[in-house]
């Protein structure tokens, strides 16, 4: 006769050991979850008003410095005009900001193009404004000849980039480096 109900049996030292690993593995997942909910608490809340509110996505692009700054050079940059714009192609961001400034005419140099070449699209292009998004890597020769030269006329918008105003006509033809 059995000590125990029908259908269990004793526990062997095995299922003792899968036991304790099973409960240790569940015990420190409920310890992570509660970690989580302690951590992000302050956010969710936030999260939760916003998403009551219905401005959950428009909320989050206002946090991103890329997106005001996007939308900052909307009312700067008239509709007709082009702009170059000097940037390493780095996670996307370009992308982004061709996508604000739609449907003004868009140039994309690298920041490391030469002070000939850099002029010479911009006189070609017509272009009136030049952008150039921060980057960890310092500026190149085009880039900052552009910084130092009277036909560029920096445009306080605060943001992850700088903004100069191209006078065209200040540029003359004949570029060499």
């Amino acid at each position: 006769m059995s000590l125990f109900a029908p259908g269990f049996s004793a526990m062997t030292p095995a299922k003792t050991w899968r036991f304790w690993l099973v409960g240790l593995v569940l015990g420190l997942w409920g310890l992570q979850v509660l970690w989580l909910i302690w951590h992000f608490g302050p956010e969710a809340a936030d999260l939760a008003q916003r998403a009551a509110r219905g401005s959950l996505g428009n909320a989050i692009r206002q946090e991103e410095p890329l997106y005001r700054w996007a939308t900052a050079l909307q009312a700067v940059i008239p509709e007709s005009a082009a702009y170059v714009f000097l940037d390493d192609y780095a996670a996307g961001k370009e992308i982004e900001v061709r996508y604000h400034l739609a449907p003004r005419r868009h140039i994309l140099l690298s920041p490391e193009v030469p002070a000939s070449f850099l002029f010479y699209a911009l006189h070609q292009e017509h272009a009136a404004f030049l952008l150039i998004r921060e980057s960890p890597k310092p500026l190149g020769p085009g880039t900052q000849a552009a910084m130092h030269s009277p036909a560029f006329q920096p445009v306080n918008l605060p943001g992850p980039g700088l903004v100069f105003r191209v006078d065209t006509s200040r540029l003359r033809w004949g570029f060499y480096d």
